[in-house]
C-alpha cells in the first residue's frame, strides 16, 4: 500500500491536468447543487476540506456565503490564494480540523473521503461533526463507493487533458476493499508514475459512518440533479445534519 501518497500527488503534472478538467460549467452546476442542499445564502459560513484548487468554494464566494477552505497540497492552495487572496485558506490535514461549531454547514467534494480506510474516515467525520455548528450541513460526495465504482469498473483508462496524456491501471483488491491505482502522466519527454490506493466503502457502511459521527443522514443522491441513488449511479451524494 501507498500511505499518504495524497500529501504529494497534487504536484507536477497531475496538478497540472487537474486545472483542466474542471470546467466553469461544472462548477457552476455544482456549486448550485450545494448551496441549494445546504442552504447557504448570504452570510452563511460554510467549510470546503478538502477544497483542492478553491472552484467552488471561489463560486460560492460569490454567492456571498462566507467560505473557508482546507486543504494538504500546497500546489493547489497556492491556485487558490492566487484566484482569490482575500479568502481564508488553510493547509492542514482534512482529519485534524481545529474548529468548533463556527460553520453553519460544510462539505467534502470529490474522491478524497476514499483516501482512508474505515478509522480514519471515522476521524474526518468526527472532526467536521465539531467543526459545523449543532443543526448544521454536511454533505459528502464520492464516486469511489462501492455501488457507484464496482459496476462499472475497468482495469484500465486513457485520456487526453490539454497536452497532458493520462492513464490509470487499476486493480481491486476484494477481500481488502480497496483500489491500488497507477497513474501515469506524460508531455513530450515529461512523464510521472503516480500509485495510490483507494479504500471502497459501501453506501450504507458510510451512512453508519456519518451516524456514528453525529452526522444524522436524512437524503441520498445519485447526481446533482438530485436523481435517486441506486446501483450504477454515476456518484453518491449524502446529506447529513448535525445532531443538536
Amino acid at each position: 500500500m501507498y500511505l499518504n501518497w495524497f500529501e504529494t500527488f497534487f504536484e507536477g503534472l497531475a496538478l497540472e491536468m487537474w486545472r483542466g478538467v474542471m470546467t466553469p460549467e461544472l462548477t457552476a452546476l455544482e456549486a448550485g447543487f450545494l448551496a441549494d442542499r445546504l442552504e447557504l445564502q448570504k452570510g452563511t459560513s460554510a467549510l470546503d476540506v478538502p477544497c483542492g484548487n478553491g472552484r467552488l468554494a471561489i463560486e460560492l464566494a460569490k454567492r456571498g456565503v462566507r467560505m473557508t477552505g482546507v486543504d494538504i497540497s500546497a500546489g493547489f492552495l497556492d491556485d487558490a490564494r492566487g484566484a482569490a487572496p482575500g479568502m481564508e485558506w488553510v493547509l492542514g490535514d482534512m482529519r485534524n480540523l481545529p474548529w468548533n461549531s463556527r460553520f453553519d454547514a460544510a462539505y467534502c467534494w470529490g474522491n478524497s473521503f476514499a483516501y482512508f480506510d474505515h478509522d480514519n474516515c471515522l476521524r474526518f467525520l468526527d472532526a467536521v461533526a465539531r467543526a459545523v455548528k449543532p443543526g448544521g450541513r454536511f454533505i459528502l460526495e464520492s464516486g469511489a463507493v462501492a455501488e457507484t465504482l464496482l459496476p462499472n469498473l475497468k482495469p484500465e483508462r486513457k485520456m487526453r487533458i490539454g497536452d497532458i496524456d493520462f492513464e490509470s491501471q487499476n486493480s481491486y483488491a476484494a477481500a481488502e476493499s480497496r483500489m491500488d491505482i497507477t497513474y501515469t502522466f506524460s508531455r513530450g519527454d515529461q512523464r510521472e508514475v503516480k500509485p495510490i490506493h483507494q479504500w471502497v466503502h459501501s453506501a450504507g457502511e458510510i451512512r453508519r459512518m456519518l451516524r456514528s459521527s453525529g452526522l444524522e443522514p436524512v437524503a441520498t443522491f445519485g447526481d446533482v440533479d438530485g436523481s435517486r441513488f441506486e446501483l450504477g449511479s454515476p456518484r453518491f451524494i449524502a446529506l447529513a445534519l448535525r445532531n443538536a
